[in-house]
């Protein structure tokens, strides 16, 4: 790429910010600054670092997460009386778990159960619950702790448990070793996790630190591979920051984790968002990855 023809450039940063590529999209911005220091780079590179700012410290980290997910899910009004009611009633509980269990990620993870035959599970970064109960509830004999970072979604999914065999605790992926003792864990699973976090390698090695000898991580990853039909369009995060900071392709998951043992990775196809992208995208491999191995001895 001609770091001098600036509008290419440009096309070529807003088609990685919508792969949600934000890394690569700043990596891309500072090698052509580099070689043509043109002030439209500059500004383009300060725009996003911004939308970066939630990953300098662990409390903005969590504040940014906490701060979605409460407008998210906890927003006054009556659609949370609805909620309220519907948890009481545990209507909620049983929909979710129904919805949950019919996803082609937790059907791949019940294979990694039937191969490991853990009888605790840890679900690194769990959201409002849905995954782990709906585990808990299919598989009475698994112990299955939760660990999410926004207190919102912890309370939620206290509310919504009903299940015995299930807990949650307010937490970071990267810091469940400060919450587990070493080797307490025969299964590890985080599903839509690793997109976020602030530091990739100290969440692996956290995750590797709880699993026992023998045991296995399985991990979903968005699969965000487009095609632009057409001029791009400028591009602003959703909730005002880069909540998705980096993707994963296949040769890059291959590379990282292939020479793991029982290294597996499965493509899980997904609908196609129309809407949620600008019409001058379509679709190439729309979907996730699902990754899982054993840590090397």
């Amino acid at each position: 790429m001609n770091p001098r023809d600036v509008d290419a450039v440009i096309q070529a940063v807003r088609f990685q910010l919508y792969r949600e590529n934000i890394y690569g999209a700043l990596d891309l911005l500072e090698r052509v600054q580099a070689e043509h220091p043109d002030p439209r780079y500059g500004e383009q590179a300060a725009r996003i670092r911004s939308w970066l700012t939630h990953l300098e410290s662990r409390e903005a980290y969590v504040d940014a997460q906490e701060a979605q997910y409460r407008r998210l899910r906890w927003k006054a009004g009556l659609k949370l009386l609805e909620k309220r009611i519907r948890i009481l009633l545990g209507r909620k509980t049983r929909k979710m778990i129904d919805r949950r269990a019919a996803d082609p990620e937790f059907q791949e993870l019940e294979r990694e159960v039937a191969l490991v035959r853990p009888r605790r599970v840890l679900d690194a970064g769990s959201g409002e619950g849905g995954l782990a109960m709906a585990l808990g509830a299919r598989h009475p004999e698994l112990s299955v702790e939760g660990v999410e970072v926004s207190a919102t979604n912890t309370k939620l999914a206290t509310l919504l448990n009903r299940f015995p065999n299930v807990g949650f605790r307010q937490g970071l992926a990267e810091e469940v070793h400060l919450h587990f003792p070493p080797a307490s864990f025969d299964l590890v699973y985080s599903l839509a996790v690793l997109e976020h976090v602030r530091d990739v390698d100290a969440t692996l090695a956290a995750i590797e630190t709880v699993l026992r000898p023998g045991g296995r991580f399985a991990f979903v990853v968005p699969m965000h591979e487009l095609r632009a039909t057409g001029p791009i369009p400028d591009y602003t995060p959703i909730h005002g920051y880069a909540d998705h900071c980096r993707v994963f392709t296949e040769a890059e998951l291959r590379e990282r984790f292939g020479r793991r043992p029982g290294f597996r990775l499965v493509k899980l196809p997904g609908a196609w968002k129309h809407g949620e992208l600008p019409d001058c995208f379509e679709p190439v491999e729309f979907g996730a990855f699902f990754v899982s191995y054993a840590p090397d001895a």
